[in-house]
């Protein structure tokens, strides 16, 4: 069931407004997730690692979907289609309950990531991101202007956090990179607000 595909860095699975065509599983690399705000400017959201999930809601509902979806950096993803996922659970209804927590896995990080920008500062936020994205390396691989999108601010603003966080000895930055040098510094700032 379903078919492996790659996909270069910046080049898109699907976008706000296209059909359902399935789901997508990601196996390698890290996806970036947009949602279209203003004049359709999409505004990066979340940036996935592998493992993820995406596609359920709109391919369930048979709506257009709502978010875009961008390698981050070269991917493997392995895309289920629609009509593969309708004849699955027709002949094994158990599985419902399986689609049902992922969505809900789904909409709880869309509703922690809100919460988080309401709530937190500039600060906690880039901690929670970084927490985050180095659960499998202490090495991460992102701009400071990939960071400020993820973070949704101004990347000026997302230096200052990193700047206090190095003088902090919690991260080191590096060409295109972060190290975190000191977990205990991130997740002392985590909860700032």
């Amino acid at each position: 069931m379903g078919r492996w595909h790659r996909f270069s860095p910046g080049q898109l699975l699907y976008q706000a407004g296209d059909k359902p065509d399935g789901m997508y599983g990601l196996a390698e690399g890290a996806l970036e997730i947009t949602f279209p705000l203003v004049a359709d400017e999409p505004v990066t959201i979340y940036r996935a690692e592998p493992g993820f999930w995406i596609g359920d809601a709109a391919q369930f509902s048979r709506r257009q979907r709502m978010i875009g979806i961008a390698a981050a950096t070269p991917v493997r993803i392995l895309r289920v289609s629609g009509t593969e996922l309708e004849r699955l659970l027709a002949e094994s209804p158990r599985f419902w309950p399986c689609f049902y927590d992922l969505s809900s896995r789904n909409v709880e990080t869309a509703l922690t990531l809100l919460s988080e920008s309401l709530a937190l500062t500039v600060k906690a936020r880039v901690c929670r991101r970084l927490l985050t994205l180095a659960e499998r390396d202490r090495d991460v691989q992102i701009t400071q202007d990939d960071l400020a999108k993820l973070v949704g601010v101004a990347r000026a603003t997302v230096r200052r956090a990193i700047a206090d966080l190095a003088a902090a000895g919690g991260v080191e930055t590096g060409y295109r990179s972060l190290r975190l040098r000191d977990l205990d510094v991130l997740r002392r700032h985590k909860d700032e607000q």
